[in-house]
This record gives C-alpha cells, sequence and structure tokens, in this order.
C-alpha cells in the first residue's frame, strides 16, 4: 500500500470521526439531554468517597459466606459480642475472619512441623482464639467508654447551663468526637428518635458496654423525673462519682501492675520453653506424647499451668 493510498485512508477517518462528533454535538442530542449537559457544566462536582480495601474485602468475603445457610446461621451466634463493638462488623464478616484465622495457623503449622495433630490445633486456636481476640477487643473498648464517659458528662452539664435541654447538649457533645461514648450515644439518640425512652436507650448502653457508671446516671436521671430538681446538679453529682472512681481504678490498677506482669510471665514461660525445645530438639519431647506415662506428665502439666494462670488472675485483680 503506497503512502498516498494511508495519507488518503488516515484523511478520510480523520474526517468522519471530526463530522461525527460535529453531528453528535449539535444533532445527536434531545433537547432535555442537552439541558441536562449544559447543568452538569454548573454542577458542584462531589469527589466520590473511595471505600477501603480492607472493608470491600470483608463485604465480599461476608456474601460468600451468606452463601451457605448452615453457617450463616452459626455466624449469628455472635451478634451479641459484635453488638458490644458498635455494630463495625456483620456477623457473616467476623465468620470469614475466623475461617481465614483459622486456615493461615494450620498452613502455617503444616508448613513448619509437617504435623497433623499441630494443623489441627492450629486450625483450632485460628478459630476459637479469634473470638478470644474479640473479646479482649471489648473489654479494651469498655475501658475507654468508662474513661471518656465523665468527659463527655462534662461538657453535657456545660450544654445545660448555657440553656440547652438535655438531648440537644448530648449532641453537642458527641458531635465531632467517634470514640465509644460518642458513638453509642448517637445510638441512642437515633433510637430515641425512632421511637422509645431516652432514658431506656442509654440503659440498655450500660447493658451493652457492661458500664455500672451509665446505669448510675440512668438511675439519676430517672430520679430527677420522678422526684424533681436540678437536672445539672444531678449529673455534676454523678461525674463527680465517676471521676473519683476512675481515679480510684486506676491508682489499684497501676499498684497491682507488678503483680499482673508476674502472671503473664509465669503462665508464658513454660509454654515458650516448651516451645523453644520443640524447635531446637524435636526428640527431647517425644516421649511426652508417644507414652503413656508422658502423656500423663504433659497433662498434669497442662492442668497445673491453667489453674495457675486462674489462681494469679483472681490474686492480681482487685475490683473498685
Amino acid at each position: 500500500m503506497t503512502p498516498i493510498v494511508v495519507g488518503i485512508l488516515g484523511a478520510v477517518t480523520a474526517a468522519f470521526v471530526v463530522a461525527y462528533l460535529l453531528i453528535d454535538l449539535f444533532f445527536g442530542r434531545t433537547p432535555m439531554q442537552r439541558r441536562l449537559a449544559a447543568l452538569k457544566t454548573f454542577t458542584v462536582h462531589r469527589e466520590q468517597v473511595r471505600i477501603p480495601l480492607l472493608r470491600r474485602t470483608l463485604t465480599a468475603a461476608g456474601k460468600y459466606v451468606l452463601r451457605y445457610p448452615a453457617v450463616a446461621r452459626f455466624a449469628e451466634r455472635d451478634t451479641g459480642l459484635l453488638d458490644r463493638i458498635g455494630g463495625v462488623l456483620k456477623p457473616a464478616e467476623w465468620m470469614a475472619i475466623r475461617l481465614a484465622a483459622a486456615a493461615s495457623l494450620g498452613v502455617l503449622g503444616l508448613v513448619l512441623t509437617r504435623s497433623a495433630l499441630v494443623t489441627m490445633i492450629g486450625l483450632a486456636l485460628g478459630f476459637f482464639g479469634a473470638n478470644g481476640a474479640l473479646l479482649a477487643w471489648i473489654k479494651r473498648r469498655e475501658r475507654t467508654f468508662a474513661d471518656e464517659l465523665p468527659g463527655a458528662l462534662s461538657l453535657m452539664i456545660s450544654s445545660l447551663r448555657s440553656g440547652f435541654t438535655l438531648h440537644q447538649s448530648v449532641e453537642a457533645a458527641v458531635r465531632d468526637d467517634e470514640g465509644p461514648v460518642a458513638v453509642e450515644l448517637r445510638r441512642a439518640l437515633a433510637e430515641t428518635r425512632i421511637s422509645g425512652d431516652f432514658e431506656d436507650a442509654l440503659e440498655r448502653i450500660g447493658e451493652r458496654m457492661n458500664s455500672s457508671e451509665m446505669v448510675w446516671l440512668v438511675m439519676a436521671l430517672r430520679l430527677q423525673k420522678e422526684v424533681g430538681g436540678s437536672l445539672v446538679d444531678v449529673m455534676q453529682t454523678t461525674s463527680d462519682t465517676m471521676r473519683e472512681r476512675a481515679y480510684l481504678q486506676r491508682h489499684v490498677r497501676a499498684l497491682s501492675g507488678e503483680g499482673r506482669v508476674s502472671a503473664y510471665v509465669l503462665t508464658a514461660m513454660p509454654i515458650v520453653s516448651a516451645a523453644a525445645i520443640y524447635f531446637t530438639e524435636p526428640d527431647y519431647l517425644k516421649p511426652l506424647v508417644t507414652e503413656g506415662a508422658g502423656m500423663i506428665m504433659l497433662g498434669v502439666a497442662v492442668a497445673g499451668v491453667v489453674l495457675g494462670a486462674l489462681w494469679l488472675r483472681v490474686v492480681v485483680r482487685v475490683e473498685v
């Protein structure tokens, strides 16, 4: 093909494209389409919120779990626990996380030891240990809630003194906060707007967060509603009591810190020592799983570690 023919074909193609664009621009749209196109020119373009990759992965994994009704029903058992972390995870998504943790530890045990027993132990630890991590997350959230509640009450008291109503003071206190107190109080306000009493919603917060302070606050609000009196004074007295109790808890926790660290070290020492011996001299521990006397010794040792850990937990735990 000569260059002249190529040039002619290119020119014809370019002319066709230009003509098509011009015809489509002036005659290819209906009046309504042209009006909408003009309006888009003057419309403020909002940036689309990009969903994080982890969130998209969890959503996809949760949809996959829902394909199996039996697994989905089993996942619903964790609804109460997931509700205590603010509802950031759905039961199906949490089940996907548990299965992924079980598979990861199972594969890791198989690769490191080539043992079916260790693989099964890894699967069990991953699946059931995930709920242990969830409980630790819940405990940490409860402590954070207890620490932040007196500060939120102080903000509410300041708003009440400025003339706000109780609902308005709660909204002002949690408007720009993302902590557990703000999340739970916003949820209580949403429940109240739908239907129900505000005190009942606060009582449900106390049940979810295992917070005796919130129970006291609800009791004080109900007494004030029935008996009368200054709401500011009632909430100020409740806030002061919470602060004193929180100070005493921190003081006791600091004094018992050495005992708690000792409990952790003594509990972990036999486990870490056994793991180190297994990876350095595997034959040294074989009699514990191959001979009857060794199995008895291993069972007694495990029972002793568990009982010792429970006893140390009771000793160093001080209720305030």
